[in-house]
C-alpha cells in the first residue's frame, strides 16, 4: 500500500491525515510530542522531530511513499522537499518558494527586489549587532525568529527596556537563532490564501485578520470576504502573482500576511509556500466550497491540480482561546452553540481535564469556530452571540478566574 507522510500532528495537520485515508492512502504521521492530536489519526505514528528528514528516512526504510507534506509548519517545509527527494515523490517546492518560507529576511529582500512596499528591517544571530540595529530602526519594532511560523517568538516593543528580552525569546524559538527585527507597520491586517497553477493564480481568498493586541499580535480570526477596495484587491492580485512569479512558485499552496496602511500601501509581512494554518482551509471549504487540503495532497501525488469554487459566501472564522494557564474543568454552551443556524463548524480540541495555555502563541489555541451570514453586519452578530454563548471554564494555574473567548476587535 502506498504511504503518505504528514510532518507534524497537531490541529493543523489533522485535516491532512483524515483527507489522506480518504483518498485511500496509508497515513504516517511524524512528530515529537507523544501526545499530539495526529497520533490517534495515522496508520503509523513515529515520535521525533519532523525537522529530521534522514532520521525519518532511516526509521521507515525503503517503504514505497507517495507524497509528503505538511500543511502549517514553516518549520517542517524543508524536510517535506527533503523526504520528497530521498522517496523521489513527484512535487517539490521550487527553492526561492521555500526559502521565503523558511527566512523571513529573504522574503524582505524579495520584496526590495520587485519594488513593493516596504519597511526597513535588520535580521542576524548576534545579540550586539541587533541592538545597535534596533537603535538605528527606531521604535515600535517587531522582534521574531527569522524562521519560525505560528506566532511564536514575538513581541513588540515600544522602546529599548526590554530589548534584551525580546532578542532572547525570539532566539529561543528560532531553530538558526536569527532573529529579525521591522518597523511596526500600522493599519489593517489581512491574509491571502491561494493555490497556484501552471504558473497562474487560480484561486485566491483574502480576509480581514483580526489580531489580539501586544505584546505578540497573534492571528485571533478572519473574515472573508475582506472589506478591500476593488482597485486595492487588483493591486493584491498583481503583487502576489508577481512575488510568486520572482520566486518560481508556480504550483500549489501560499499564503501571505499583509498590512494595508492609512495611506494605501500594502505592505507584505511573511509568505508561506504551503497551506495556510490557523484553519484557513476549514474557513475556505466553509466560504468557497474548495476543500484545499484535498488539493494540496493531490497536487503533491502529482495529480492534475484542478481548483474549483463552488459557493461565495461571508464567513468568519474564530479561533478560540484561554486567557491564562490553567485546567480546564468544563465546556458550556456547546450544544446550543452548534443549533446555531449561521454556525457551520466548531472544533475544540481540548476536554476537561486537560491543561491549557493563555494564548501566547498560535499552538495554545482551544478551537475553531466557523460560521457563514447573508451579509457582514449579519455575521458580526451572530459571531457576539457565539462568543457569549461558548464558555470555557478553567481553573488558573495562578491567581485568577475562569474566561470565556475574548471578543475580537472590530475587523
Amino acid at each position: 500500500m502506498r504511504n503518505l507522510i504528514v510532518l507534524g500532528g497537531g490541529e493543523d495537520q489533522l485535516p491532512a491525515y483524515r483527507e489522506g485515508r480518504r483518498l485511500g492512502y496509508r497515513v504516517i504521521g511524524v512528530d515529537q510530542r507523544p501526545d499530539a492530536l495526529g497520533k490517534a489519526e495515522a496508520d503509523q505514528f513515529l515520535c521525533m522531530t519532523s525537522r529530521d528528514p534522514e532520521g525519518i528516512a532511516r526509521a521507515l526504510g525503503p517503504i514505497n511513499v507517495a507524497a509528503v507534506i505538511s500543511p502549517a509548519s514553516d518549520a517542517a517545509q524543508e524536510a517535506v522537499a527533503e523526504l520528497s527527494r530521498i522517496y523521489r515523490t513527484p512535487h517539490q517546492t521550487a527553492p526561492g518558494a521555500l526559502r521565503c518560507t523558511v527566512d523571513k529576511g529573504f522574503f524582505r529582500q524579495v520584496i526590495d527586489r520587485l519594488g513593493l512596499p516596504a519597511y526597513r528591517y535588520a535580521q542576524a544571530d548576534d545579540v550586539e549587532e541587533l541592538t545597535r540595529a534596533a537603535a538605528d530602526l527606531g521604535y515600535p519594532l517587531i522582534v521574531k525568529p527569522a524562521d519560525s511560523s505560528g506566532s511564536k517568538g514575538i513581541t513588540v516593543l515600544d522602546g529599548p527596556a526590554d530589548l534584551p528580552g525580546a532578542i532572547e525569546h525570539a532566539r529561543k524559538n528560532s531553530f538558526s537563532r536569527q532573529v529579525i527585527l521591522e518597523q511596526l507597520i500600522e493599519g489593517s491586517h489581512g491574509a491571502v490564501e491561494s493555490f497556484f497553477a501552471d504558473g497562474q493564480l487560480a484561486f485566491m481568498a483574502v480576509t480581514d485578520r483580526v489580531i489580539t493586541g501586544r505584546p505578540a499580535m497573534i492571528s485571533l480570526a478572519h473574515v472573508v470576504p475582506a472589506a478591500l477596495d476593488p482597485s486595492v484587491y487588483a493591486r493584491l492580485t498583481e503583487a502576489v502573482t508577481a512575488i510568486c512569479a520572482e520566486v518560481g512558485h508556480r504550483q500549489g499552496p501560499v499564503n501571505f500576511d499583509f498590512v494595508l496602511t492609512p495611506g494605501g500601501d500594502l505592505c507584505f509581512i511573511e509568505m508561506g509556500a504551503r497551506l495556510g494554518g490557523n484553519g484557513m482551509p476549514l474557513m475556505v471549504r466553509h466560504a468557497f466550497g474548495l476543500n484545499t487540503v484535498e488539493a494540496a495532497i493531490r497536487l503533491a501525488l502529482g495529480e492534475p491540480l484542478t481548483v474549483d469554487v463552488a459557493l461565495r459566501r461571508t464567513a468568519a472564522l474564530r479561533i478560540l482561546t484561554a486567557e491564562a494557564d490553567g485546567v480546564l474543568t468544563a465546556v458550556e454552551g456547546l450544544d446550543e452553540l452548534r443549533r446555531m443556524p449561521e454556525v457551520v463548524d466548531v472544533q475544540v480540541f481540548k476536554a476537561p481535564g486537560d491543561h491549557v495555555r493563555a494564548y501566547t502563541q498560535a499552538g495554545h489555541k482551544l478551537g475553531y469556530l466557523v460560521l457563514v451570514a447573508d451579509t457582514r453586519d449579519l455575521l458580526e452578530e451572530a459571531l457576539d452571540r457565539a462568543l457569549r454563548t461558548l464558555r470555557f471554564e478553567i481553573e488558573p494555574d495562578a491567581k485568577g478566574s475562569s474566561c470565556s473567548p475574548p471578543s475580537p476587535s472590530a475587523s
